[in-house]
């Protein structure tokens, strides 16, 4: 029910779910724990939330650091996204190395990020829906993050609209790593 697409990053991968459509509209299913386990993926998600946003809206590049850091499940349930991720883990082949990919409520793919990679996205349409699943929960003093635009991305051309926090994150040339 899942199909597991590499990545050129190791450990994250795009999981394309089946889609049964007809005149109602689209049947998804995002997560079955034995799905996960049979493709070798962790299913201990203890938390999930989601967020709307409008065009223009950058969230990222967001991680949590140890003892909290996390494995997250990303989907676009309504509206598109720009969602990037960048490697931070000091030992991998693709330490600072980022992918983009387009992720849209219509054409629905699953983001599965491992632990020790950033995350951030730019909603592509108003009232966009992102829904996020972790394997930790939220903890303020190992919230962190690195500059949104400091990692060599190439962001859509559109008007940015950024909360402070993310305005003011250090920048990855800056970043101590504590992801081995």
């Amino acid at each position: 029910m899942l199909e597991k697409i590499k990545t050129e990053i190791p450990g994250l991968y795009i999981l394309k779910p089946k889609v049964f459509s007809d005149s109602r509209g689209l049947f998804v299913k995002i997560f079955h724990n034995c799905f996960f386990d049979d493709l070798g993926l962790r299913t201990d998600f203890v938390e999930e939330y989601f967020s709307t946003s409008a065009k223009g809206v950058v969230r990222g590049l967001h991680f949590q650091t140890p003892p909290y850091q996390h494995v997250k499940c990303i989907i676009c349930l309504k509206g598109a996204i720009f969602d990037v991720v960048v490697d931070l883990r000091k030992n991998s082949p693709t330490f600072g190395k980022h992918l983009t990919i387009n992720l849209k409520a219509d054409e629905p793919k699953i983001l599965y990020i491992p632990e020790g990679l950033a995350h951030g996205f730019m909603s592509l349409e108003d009232d966009t829906i992102f829904l996020n699943k972790t394997t930790t929960v939220f903890d303020a003093e190992c919230d962190a993050g690195i500059h949104w635009n400091s990692c060599g991305i190439e962001w859509p051309d559109i008007p940015i609209i950024l909360s402070e926090k993310d305005k003011n994150m250090v920048s990855f040339n800056n970043f101590d790593s504590p992801f081995k």
